[in-house]
C-alpha cells in the first residue's frame, strides 16, 4: 500500500489556512455518571436513563453529559411479584422502550441465587417528570420462572423488528438467553408463538456458564446479540474479582442462529469479544444498544479502578463495518468528532507496549505511552456524519531529539506521519499537534495508528476530526440535538425550539460569506450560530423568504456572514417553525450564474444508481474499463460520451472527472438531481484532453454540464 510524504501532508494543511483550538475545544473529562445494568432511550429533548437496584430512578439529559435526577419511579413495589419471588428486595435490570406513542420499562424481580423470577412492565406516555402524559402505571405480569426451570426471567430487553414484530430476550447462567415473542399491544408474551427460543448459551466450565444481560439491535438485515459475560459486581476492596466483559453474535433472523466473527454459534459457546477490562476500566459489560437520531448507542457500566473503584456508566457509539459487524467506539466524554486513543483496541506486539499513562496535562487525564514496536497497533472506530475532506488534529509528545513516525491508515489507505520533537514527554499544549488530511465516508470509519520504528518515538494523546468545510454542509450531516429527526428520505427535519451540531467545522477553507439554504416549509427562521445553542448568531434566514426550486424546495437567501477564522462548532437554531421544517444543504457561496439552454450545453445525467453518470441520448453508455480513471482502482467506473459532446466524465469513489475534448474557454457545471448548482468551474485557454475535478461529493445523483 502507497505511503504518502510529509510534504504532501504539510501541502494540504496549508491549502486550508492555519488551524487552532482553544483548550476548551479538546480537553475532556469523564463526568462518572454512576449506575450499574443501564438501560437508555432517545426521546425529542434528550434521553432518559434508568439502573438497577434503586426502584428505577430516573435521570435525564440533554447531552449526556449534565445529568438530572428524578428519583425512584417505583416507590413501592407491586404485590403481585411476590407470588413469584416471594423474597424479592428489589427490582433489577430495567430496559427503557418506546411503544409507539408509550414508553415502557420492563423491569424483573426474583430471589437472589435461584430461578424464583419474574419480569413485568410498567408505562407512561412521558419521560420527563412534571411534563404531559408523565406517570407510571404498572402493568403487571409478563413471564416468570420457577426453581426447577434450566433458564431465569431476569434481565428483560425488549427489540422491534423492520416488520413490526416484538421480542423480548432475558436470561442469564443455565440455558443462557431465551428469547420470546411479545404483543405490540398489549406488551405481554404473544399468543402465536409461545415458543422460548434458546439463543445463546456458554459450555465454558471455567466459566460456570457465565452469560446473562442480553441486548439486541437490527441493524441492515442482521439482528446483532450483545451479552455479558463472566463474573460481575465486584467493586470497592473486591474489584480485582470482577472479570465482566461484552460478546456479541450476528443472525439473518430475530430466533437466530447467531454467529460470532468466527462461526461459531452462540448457543454452542461462541461469541466476539467486543469491550473488556482495560487501563483502569475494569468490567465492561451489562450494557445494551439503543437507537438515536442517526446512530446506534451502548449504554453500559464499568468499575473505576483508579477512582472510587465502584460503578459507572459510558455511552458510546456502534460502529459497523462495510460487512455489517459491529465494533466498539469511543465512550462519549462531550465532543462527538474526537477519539481518546487509549479507548482504542490495543494490540500490542510486546508486553509493556501502548502502557496506559496518567498526565494532568493529557485529555481526560490519560495518554498511551511507549508506541514502539512493529506490530503494536490502536484501532479507533468512528462514526463520522458527514462524507467529505478532514484533518486529523494528532496531538502527540515526543521528548526526544529526532523525528518519530506513525503510520496513520484510514479506512485502509494509508500515511506516513512525521511527529517532530515537542520537547517534553507526556506533556501535550496546544503546539504539540500535527494535522493529518483524510477523505472520511458517512457512517463507519477506522483509524489504525502503527508506529515505524527508527531511533525516536512519540506518545499520543488524543485525534480530533476537523471537518474542511469550502462551500456545503449538508443538513443531515449533522452530530446531534434535539428536537430533530431524519425524516424517511435522510434529511434534517427540525421542530420550534430544536437546534442540530456541527463540530469541528474549519472556517478559514469557507469560500464565500453569502450563506444560502435549502428548505421545505415556509415559516419561521433558521439562524446559523457559533459555539452553542445560544451563541452568537452569524447568519440568519428567514424561511418566508424562500424562493422556490425543484422538488418542493425553497431556496433562501440568508444574511451574509462576517468572515470566520479557526475551528468553531455551529449550531443551526429554529425559531417561529408551525410544525416541522426541513433543511437540506447549507451553503456558502454566491448566488450561482444561470445556464443558458441552448444546443450548445452538452450534459450528462445521471442514472438511477447513486453516484454513478450516464448520458442523457441513447448513444450514451457505461464503459466498465478503467481508461478515464486510476489504473490502481479496482472500482472506478468510467462513463463515457460521443466525442461529438465535446467531453467525458468518469467517477472514482467520491469524485467526479470531467475530460475537456476541445481547445478554448469552458464552464463546467456540476447540478445534483434538484437540478441545483453544487459546483463551477471555469477553464481559460484549455487544451484539448485538460481535466477538472469535482471532489469529496457525497452519495447521490449528479448533472454535469459543458458551456
Amino acid at each position: 500500500m502507497r505511503l504518502l510524504k510529509t510534504n504532501v501532508l504539510m501541502a494540504a494543511f496549508l491549502s486550508v489556512g492555519a488551524v487552532s483550538a482553544s483548550a476548551a475545544d479538546w480537553y475532556a473529562k469523564d463526568n462518572l455518571q454512576p449506575g450499574h445494568d443501564p438501560s437508555m432511550v432517545r426521546f425529542e429533548d434528550g434521553y432518559a436513563l434508568m439502573t438497577t437496584n434503586n426502584q428505577l430512578s430516573l435521570w435525564t439529559s440533554e447531552d449526556m453529559v449534565g445529568w438530572k435526577a428524578h428519583g425512584k419511579t417505583m416507590t413501592t413495589f407491586p404485590r403481585w411479584i411476590y407470588t413469584y419471588a416471594p423474597t424479592m428486595e428489589d427490582v433489577w435490570a430495567p430496559d427503557i422502550y418506546k411503544f409507539d406513542d408509550k414508553y415502557r420499562v420492563y423491569y424483573c424481580g426474583s430471589v437472589f441465587g435461584k430461578r424464583t423470577s419474574a419480569i413485568g412492565y410498567t408505562e407512561s406516555s412521558s419521560m420527563v417528570p412534571g411534563t404531559a402524559g408523565y406517570g407510571w402505571t404498572d402493568k403487571g405480569h409478563v413471564f416468570h420462572t420457577v426453581a426447577t426451570d434450566k433458564y431465569n426471567a431476569i434481565d428483560a430487553d425488549v427489540i422491534k423488528t423492520s416488520n413490526g414484530e416484538y421480542w423480548m430476550a432475558f436470561g442469564s447462567f443455565g440455558l443462557g438467553i431465551q428469547l420470546i415473542k411479545l404483543n405490540g399491544s398489549t406488551g405481554y408474551q404473544a399468543s402465536d408463538d409461545k415458543n422460548v427460543y434458546n439463543i445463546a448459551r456458554r459450555t465454558s466450565t471455567a466459566s460456570g456458564g457465565a452469560v446473562e444481560g442480553p441486548s439486541l439491535i437490527e441493524h441492515d438485515g442482521k439482528f446483532f446479540l450483545f451479552t455479558a459475560w463472566d463474573k460481575c459486581c465486584q467493586q470497592g476492596a473486591n474489584i480485582e474479582q470482577t472479570t465482566y466483559k461484552t460478546a456479541m453474535g450476528r443472525a439473518d433472523k430475530v430466533t437466530g442462529p447467531y454467529y460470532d466473527r468466527a462461526g461459531k454459534d452462540l448457543a454452542t459457546g461462541g461469541g466476539t469479544i467486543l469491550l473488556e477490562r482495560y487501563g483502569r476500566y475494569v468490567g465492561p459489560g451489562g450494557g445494551e444498544p439503543f437507537q438515536d437520531i442517526n446512530r446506534i448507542r451502548f449504554v453500559h457500566h464499568y468499575y473505576d479502578n483508579n477512582g472510587d473503584k465502584y460503578n459507572h456508566i459510558h455511552i458510546r457509539d456502534v460502529v459497523f463495518t462495510d460487512d455489517n459487524w459491529a465494533e466498539m467506539g469511543q465512550p462519549f466524554l462531550g465532543r462527538y468528532l474526537s477519539a481518546e486513543v487509549e479507548h482504542g483496541v490495543l494490540t500490542r506486539a510486546v508486553s509493556g507496549d501502548l502502557a496506559i499513562t496518567r498526565s494532568t496535562t493529557a485529555s481526560n487525564g490519560e495518554y498511551l505511552a511507549y508506541i514502539n514496536t512493529k506490530g503494536t497497533k490502536i484501532h479507533l472506530p468512528m462514526n463520522i456524519p458527514q462524507a467529505g475532506e478532514y484533518l486529523l488534529r494528532y496531538r502527540y509528545a515526543n521528548g526526544g531529539t529526532g523525528t518519530a513516525t506513525h503510520s496513520v491508515s484510514v479506512n485502509g489507505k494509508e500515511q506516513v506521519v512525521r511527529l517532530p520533537p515537542t520537547g517534553s514527554w507526556g506533556t501535550f499544549p496546544e503546539k504539540s499537534v500535527v494535522m493529518i488530511p483524510a477523505t472520511l465516508k458517512r457512517g463507519g470509519n477506522f483509524i489504525d495508528i502503527s508506529p515505524i520504528p527508527n531511533d525516536y518515538f512519540s506518545e499520543l494523546d488524543r485525534i480530533d476530526f476537523l471537518r474542511v468545510i469550502r462551500d456545503t454542509i449538508p443538513g443531515n450531516g449533522f452530530d446531534n440535538g434535539i428536537r430533530i429527526r431524519l425524516d424517511a428520505n435522510d434529511q434534517l427535519a427540525m421542530k420550534d425550539g430544536g437546534y442540530a451540531i456541527y463540530e469541528n467545522v474549519v472556517t478559514d477553507s469557507i469560500k464565500s460569506n453569502d450563506v444560502r439554504l435549502m428548505v421545505k416549509g415556509a415559516s419561521g427562521k433558521i439562524a446559523l450560530r457559533t459555539g452553542s445553542k445560544s451563541g452568537t448568531v452569524i447568519s440568519e434566514c428567514d424561511l418566508s423568504k424562500g424562493v422556490a426550486t425543484a422538488g418542493g424546495w425553497s431556496e433562501v437567501t440568508c444574511s451574509a456572514m462576517a468572515s470566520q477564522k479557526g475551528v468553531q462548532d455551529f449550531f443551526l437554531t429554529a425559531s417561529g417553525v408551525s410544525g416541522e421544517v426541513v433543511v437540506g444543504n447549507l451553503m456558502f457561496k454566491a448566488p450561482e450564474p444561470v445556464i443558458p439552454s441552448s444546443s450548445s450545453v452538452a450534459e450528462s445525467s445521471s442514472s438511477s444508481l447513486p453516484g454513478e453518470v450516464e448520458g442523457t441520448s441513447s448513444s450514451s453508455v457505461i464503459s466498465g474499463n478503467d481508461e478515464e480513471s486510476s489504473s490502481s482502482s479496482t472500482d472506478a467506473i468510467a462513463v463515457t460520451a460521443p466525442a461529438a459532446r465535446g467531453f467525458t466524465v468518469s467517477r472514482m469513489g467520491n469524485t467526479y472527472s470531467v475530460r475537456l475534448n476541445s481547445a478554448g474557454n469552458h464552464n463546467v457545471y456540476l447540478l445534483n438531481s434538484m437540478g441545483q448548482v453544487v459546483g463551477v468551474r471555469n477553464v481559460r485557454n484549455a487544451i484539448a484532453g485538460t481535466e477538472v475535478r469535482f471532489e469529496n461529493l457525497p452519495r447521490g445523483n449528479f448533472i454535469v454540464k459543458v458551456k
